[in-house]
């Protein structure tokens, strides 16, 4: 079974810090020799996007940033697991 685990920024609009960027890497690579990881990407600051949203029939684009940074998606990852239980999510 694949999950799509997001990744939503502490402090949008800032690059995570050095450590935490460490940390990650680290995890990224443990993960991927176990086979259970199979994509991973940052995603671009909310300033260069857009929200796209269907309205009576018409899309309607709204340019960033967006008032609701706690909606904001930092990342994502595709992982593999047999169960929830099996990476851990409860």
């Amino acid at each position: 079974m694949r999950f799509l685990c997001l990744y939503k920024s502490g402090k949008p609009e800032r690059p995570p810090a050095p450590e935490d960027m460490e940390k990650m890497g680290k995890l990224i690579g443990e993960s991927m020799k176990a086979g259970w990881l199979i994509s991973t990407e940052g995603c671009m600051p909310s300033s260069t996007g857009a929200r796209v949203r269907l309205s009576e029939g018409k899309f309607v684009v709204t340019d960033g940033p967006f008032a609701e940074t706690r909606e904001l998606i930092g990342g994502f990852a595709i992982i593999q697991a047999s169960s929830t239980f099996a990476v851990g999510v409860h």
